[in-house]
């Protein structure tokens, strides 16, 4: 005779475990924030110790909820090859586990409101949509119209009130422009991300205000717009170089344009930093395994994805949360 199957707890034995009613044992199950911290804490070591396992498809249906939060790449694949993106999706990923919500990773042009991204998404399949790369506002716009919870990384460009976490891109192009001309760096080039994207519009106002804040001479053609592909830095990097045979540093926007920019300065037969020093962005992995070590610009990557999720989860729950703008510190290593 087979052994009789453990029935699965009930909220009575959940909540009788925990101290707590069973009002509050279903708010907590279905991911409601506003509960006490110690409740939930509570409750959670009752489902623990007894085993229960929320059945999703039920919970989804009394909540009204799908369990599912967008994270949406307005790109294509070819964007993982900056470490960038998997480490913020790193951040979002682990705050939603933990509140037992599903990461939904979309990655595709949206240059179109009838894409099937940009379709999936006004079909209400998911609580919430976090917006990690886009280069136009016209989609959330419409998604906000429709009462989808929104937040997006970077300062979005329309004033509309959309919820945003982001980096000081400014002050982190600002204080690596400081410290090359601490180690009396005169002609300091920059190379961008593609100026349609705030962050690097932000990382160029922050050069830019650097350069004149500390009496750099005006030259003309220092600045060349790149798109965050290591192919921009040895390009821009061969370009400046010919143009300016004085140039004796390079700001790039990102990690990876500047390892870009390293690997044409030592074909051209020149040295890093003695010749031209080199600073990067984002003090990725790639950063921080490099030879030489690229000096670079922290921004706290896993950090804004986890900021990012923290607040989506706000939102889907109907409570109010505030734009972050997190800092950034200079990561001195050998190549400035």
């Amino acid at each position: 005779m087979a052994a009789k199957q453990k029935s699965r707890p009930t909220y009575a034995e959940i909540a009788k475990l925990a101290g707590v009613s069973e009002a509050t044992v279903s708010r907590v199950l279905n991911g409601d924030t506003k509960v006490d911290t110690d409740r939930i804490a509570a409750v959670n070591m009752a489902v623990e110790n007894l085993g229960y396992k929320k059945h999703r498809a039920a919970a989804a249906l009394a909540s009204g909820r799908t369990g599912l939060i967008a994270v949406v790449i307005d790109d294509d694949l070819s964007v993982f090859q900056d470490p960038f993106w998997g480490a913020i999706t790193n951040g979002i990923s682990r705050v939603l586990m933990e509140h037992e919500m599903q990461t939904l990773l979309l990655v595709a042009p949206l240059e179109k409101l009838d894409s099937p991204v940009a379709q999936y998404l006004q079909r209400g399949e998911v609580d919430g949509a976090i917006f990690l790369q886009l280069h136009k506002d016209s989609l959330i716009k419409l998604l906000a119209k429709q009462n989808l919870p929104l937040v997006v990384n970077g300062t979005p460009h329309t004033s509309n009130p959309f919820s945003y976490v982001d980096s000081d891109n400014a002050g982190g192009a600002f204080a690596a422009v400081r410290h090359l001309v601490e180690k009396g760096r005169k002609t300091i080039a920059m190379i961008t991300g593609d100026l349609d994207n705030t962050a690097a519009e932000q990382r160029l106002d922050g050069y830019l205000a650097a350069c004149q804040e500390l009496g750099l001479p005006k030259v003309k053609g220092l600045v060349a717009e790149g798109d965050w592909s290591r192919e921009a830095g040895i390009q821009h990097a061969q370009n400046l170089m010919q143009k300016h045979p004085d140039l004796d540093a390079i700001f790039c926007s990102n990690d990876v344009m500047a390892l870009g920019a390293i690997a044409a300065i030592l074909e051209a037969g020149k040295s890093v930093p003695e010749d031209i020093a080199v600073i990067g962005f984002d003090d990725s992995y790639l950063a921080q395994n490099s030879h030489p070590g690229l000096t670079s610009v922290r921004q706290d990557i896993v950090g804004l994805g986890m900021e990012a999720a923290n607040m989506i989860l706000a939102l889907v729950h109907g409570d109010e949360v505030h734009s972050e703008i997190l800092p950034c510190e200079l990561v001195i290593r050998e190549t400035a």
